[in-house]
């Protein structure tokens, strides 16, 4: 018998010693085997006559432990002989490098006993090695001796076991499957190792559902390749990324944020570059150091990535399912670029739904129907309110609500669809308008009640830069909004009279729209003002001398700005009679040009010029959508968003169904 002394303080090996899991003490141990080249591994736990936990043993069937190394072996702290070792003789990379791991078993118990059985010249033989947590810088080294099997390895064994460890230590199936992670990549890259943790069989293939290898960008101040495996699993775990170096050995774990609902997942970064990092503490330190903060961030960039994917591949299954239950709510044959996005999106909300809701699932196929039915009509309505409808009709909860809105930000789908609905709206509303002025509806249309109030809501046509001034109001309305937008409420108050044209009678403007000139000094502006003609109604010199006149009010009247606002007043009807058409073809003007100042310009303009040039617009937008717009399809339109204008038994009458 005789005894080896380390030379290093009592605290520094104490430090080695704590640990607050014994799964960190079992890894450790099983990890030393690996290095060893063991092929079977057993954790046991033995008990006493009363039940107690008596001690703890890692058996294995490894090379040993030569008895001419012990002080190599034991004898040093940083400076494993793995450290300087590239490959085992089975060709393993080795785990150890820091001769740490066997002072992990102190944290089971108070005695570590390590009987070693290696062959030597042709011969088995064996010895013991002893300590004792009281003495940590003490070991105790039995002689050797021919050993009477053939049998190599190593078997440690741990008694008076720290009674906190206990209860941790029996759940046995608990840490069966945590080995089964940790050591997955390991057992994946060299097959045929058996370890048993009491009978349950650590094998991460029972659990495992899918495999996959992906490069992870390598910030800055870490060396060389980073790779990342994510593992799926078929059951529970606590997620973790594990910081492995290239073969998967890992050194230190974190638990990320990652928003994979449904999945259980592990992944190893790896990379040689990381092992420097261990070394080097950084995974110690709180908060992380810049580069594993930035190591992580692309880490999980990797895995979101993943999660996206995965997601979509869950969507198709389930929507196949759906589709043979028939309680989907789009068909096959829909091949609409927008109603392709407005599809993703849904199918994105419900397999979310169908995630998070546990009684959707268990719910009736009618009523699966009735939700999807909701959030489709959502989609092709408002797709905005789809955080409501999942708020307050569905009792989506507040993670979900975030997770979900998170992920159609990420996807822009939502956006996309809204500006899709807007601009095949705009054509829907176009085609209803071609209708209402050249069609069947031309005949019964009212001006003020009906074509001037749908456009007062459709002011998009005359031009995207305008907003609504004032509808249908008095020429002294215009002057208080003209002063309103001027901000020069003070002219108000100087008198209440009335603006009046020049044979001083009160008119009445349909539209007034109006926006700011950006080219020029701040507070200039340009006024449009559009005065508006039943379809049936030709345009004359009449309404051309009443347009005019409205001009001329405005230029009388000293309360309206000259010199920082420009005016255009627009007339506009279906046809001209041919003294109308006269007054259109002056001189040296556009057609339709027909009054000119060094502040105001007059036209009279066809709606049909004007449809054209918004169909000319959106032509762009309807070539890429693949869109096709029919009258049905305006009328629809007109049905849905204008039925308090015109309504269903007047389309009918005008001989207009859908």
């Amino acid at each position: 018998m005789k005894s080896l002394n380390l030379q290093v303080g009592q605290d520094h090996v104490e430090k080695l010693t704590v640990i607050r899991n014994p799964i960190r003490a079992i890894e450790e141990l099983i990890w030393n085997a690996l290095d060893a080249d063991a092929t079977q591994i057993a954790v046991e736990l033995k008990y006493n006559k009363m039940n107690g936990m008596q001690s703890v043993t890692i058996s294995d069937n490894g090379i040993g432990i030569r008895f001419n190394r012990i002080n190599r072996t034991f004898g040093e702290i940083g400076e494993s002989e793995k450290k300087k070792q590239i490959e085992t003789t089975l060709g393993r990379v080795p785990h150890g490098r820091f001769g740490k791991g066997r002072f992990c078993a102190f944290g089971l118990g108070a005695v570590v006993t390590w009987h070693s059985k290696y062959k030597q010249n042709g011969e088995v033989k064996e010895f013991e090695i002893s300590g004792n947590r009281s003495q940590l810088k003490k070991f105790n080294i039995s002689d050797e001796k021919i050993c009477k099997n053939n049998e190599t390895g190593v078997t440690v064994s741990v008694t008076n076991i720290n009674k906190n460890m206990v209860s941790n230590l029996e759940d046995t199936q608990k840490i069966s499957e945590e080995l089964s992670r940790i050591f997955a990549i390991y057992l994946l890259k060299y097959p045929g190792i058996k370890i048993t943790y009491e009978s349950n069989l650590v094998d991460p293939k029972q659990f495992q559902t899918l495999t996959h290898d992906y490069t992870v960008e390598t910030p800055e101040g870490l060396e060389g390749k980073v790779e990342l495996t994510v593992i799926e699993w078929n059951k529970e775990f606590d997620r973790k990324i594990y910081f492995c170096d290239a073969e998967g050995i890992a050194f230190a774990d974190h638990t990320p944020r990652i928003h994979a609902k449904g999945f259980n997942f592990t992944a190893y970064v790896k990379g040689d570059g990381i092992v420097d990092l261990e070394e080097r503490g950084e995974f110690n330190l709180e908060p992380y150091s810049e580069v594993v903060t930035k190591l992580i961030e692309n880490s999980k960039e990797v895995l979101k990535a993943h999660f996206r994917g995965r997601s979509a591949e869950q969507a198709i299954d389930l929507v196949k399912r759906w589709k043979k239950e028939e309680i989907y709510p789009y068909k096959n044959h829909e091949n609409n670029p927008l109603i392709t996005a407005e599809r993703e999106v849904f199918d994105t909300c419900a397999v979310t739904v169908n995630t998070f809701l546990p009684k959707f699932e268990k719910s009736d196929n009618a009523s699966k129907k009735l939700t999807f039915q909701l959030l489709k009509k959502a989609l092709e309505r408002d797709p905005g309110s789809l955080h409501s409808i999942l708020r307050e009709v569905l009792v989506l909860p507040e993670d979900e609500q975030n997770e979900l809105a998170e992920l159609l930000d990420r996807t822009q789908l939502s956006a996309i669809i809204s500006a899709s609905k807007t601009i095949i709206n705009r054509l829907d509303f176009l085609a209803a308008l071609d209708e209402m002025l050249f069609g069947n509806l031309k005949k019964t249309l009212y001006e003020r009640k009906q074509l001037h109030r749908i456009l007062a809501e459709e002011l998009w046509i005359f031009g995207e830069q305008y907003d609504i001034g004032v509808d249908d109001q008095s020429l002294k309305s215009l002057l208080d909004k003209h002063i309103h937008i001027l901000k020069r409420e003070e002219l108000a108050e100087e008198g209440n009279e009335d603006v009046t044209d020049i044979d001083g009678k009160q008119r009445i403007v349909d539209l007034m729209l109006y926006k700011q000139i950006p080219l020029t000094t701040p507070g200039h502006f340009e006024h449009l003002i559009i005065e508006l003609k039943r379809p049936k109604k030709k345009i004359s010199v009449t309404e051309i001398d009443q347009i005019k006149k409205y001009g001329y009010a405005i230029l009388e009247d000293e309360r309206f700005d000259k010199s920082k606002v420009k005016w255009n007043l627009v007339l506009i009807g279906n046809e001209l009679d041919k003294w109308a058409q006269y007054e259109c073809a002056q001189k040296d003007r556009e057609y339709g040009h027909i009054g000119a100042s060094e502040s105001m310009n007059i036209y009279v303009k066809q709606w049909s010029t004007i449809i054209h040039d918004a169909k000319w617009r959106y032509q762009f937008y309807q070539d890429k959508l693949k869109v096709e717009i029919s009258n049905n399809d305006g009328l629809r339109y007109l049905r849905e968003k204008h039925s308090d204008k015109i309504s269903q038994n007047e389309l009918e009458v005008a001989g207009l169904t859908s």
